[in-house]
């Protein structure tokens, strides 16, 4: 055998268990979703219903309940995308206390979303840290039922939201940040320009790839990452109204066995909006650099 065909079949034998694996827990798991997605499946039986999940997800009104928490959530990613290149940017001129600060912001983000959800959920409960701060300053008489209605649920959402992804933003921006040749400041400084003109004239652009790369990794999340935050804050309530797609899946799912099939469908929708957001986004983005 040629020495090239025995290096390259060796190659591939090593990556062989990788493929294996990659297609066991990933590749399966996503043709057997599709496959059920066509079917009334309860987890032992199933039965081919061909379009029936999926003209019944688009007709019944639900979805776009579901569409309009997501993105509830989607609307709030320019206000930590501002936030984190704040913090970042003030890191990295390093003003006084930056070192204490860079720790502070980024503890958040190793906390697990479930342990910051339940933390949450304790502070704005009726009884909690915050109601009795509020009631201390008079502003409230301090039993304000923050879990209990829609507009002041969705705010403790994305406030957990925001205080677990500042750390994990200002992380990505100061990576940006040092990335950026220290002469084109000198240079730029040589030239007369002011600490403004240097953060819209060179700053910003240069940052415009790692903008990017947080809003549609964070637009992902807001598709596929809430379930656990929002499993431990509010459980979808009051009702549905802070439900998004991602734990409607897993109430159909796990808490109605017969309507697996469902379920897949509506993971199938959500993997075809995540793709498509996902390649709006960065096709934009292409654009724009352009």
């Amino acid at each position: 055998m040629h020495y090239r065909t025995r290096e390259s079949l060796s190659g591939y034998l090593s990556l062989l268990p990788a493929f294996l694996a990659l297609g066991a827990i990933v590749f399966y798991p996503m043709v057997n979703t599709f496959y059920h997605s066509f079917t009334k499946w309860n987890g032992a039986d199933s039965h081919w219903i061909g379009l029936r999940n999926y003209r019944f997800i688009f007709s019944n009104g639900e979805l776009w309940t579901l569409l309009r928490n997501n993105a509830v959530f989607l609307l709030s990613i320019p206000g930590i995308l501002l936030l984190s290149l704040v913090v970042s940017v003030l890191l990295f001129e390093e003003v006084r206390g930056w070192r204490f600060f860079r720790s502070l912001y980024y503890i958040p983000t190793i906390l697990s979303s479930v342990v910051v959800g339940m933390l949450m959920k304790m502070m704005f409960a009726p009884s909690g840290v915050v109601n009795e701060m509020l009631r201390a300053l008079g502003l409230t008489d301090g039993t304000t039922e923050w879990l209990s209605r829609a507009p002041t649920a969705f705010l403790v959402l994305i406030f957990c939201f925001y205080w677990q992804t500042l750390g994990q933003g200002a992380l990505i921006f100061l990576s940006g940040l040092s990335s950026i040749s220290p002469e084109i400041y000198e240079s730029a400084s040589l030239d007369g320009a002011g600490w403004w003109q240097r953060l819209f004239r060179i700053t910003m652009p240069s940052l415009v790839p790692t903008i990017v790369y947080f809003t549609v990794t964070n637009a992902i999340y807001c598709f596929i990452g809430l379930f656990s935050l929002v499993y431990a804050v509010t459980q979808g309530g009051p009702g549905r109204e802070t439900t998004p797609i991602d734990y409607m899946i897993y109430i159909k799912a796990f808490q109605s066995p017969d309507q697996l099939g469902y379920a897949s469908a509506l993971s199938i929708v959500l993997f075809v909006i995540v793709l498509l957001a996902s390649w709006a986004q960065i096709r934009w983005s292409r654009r724009y650099q352009e």
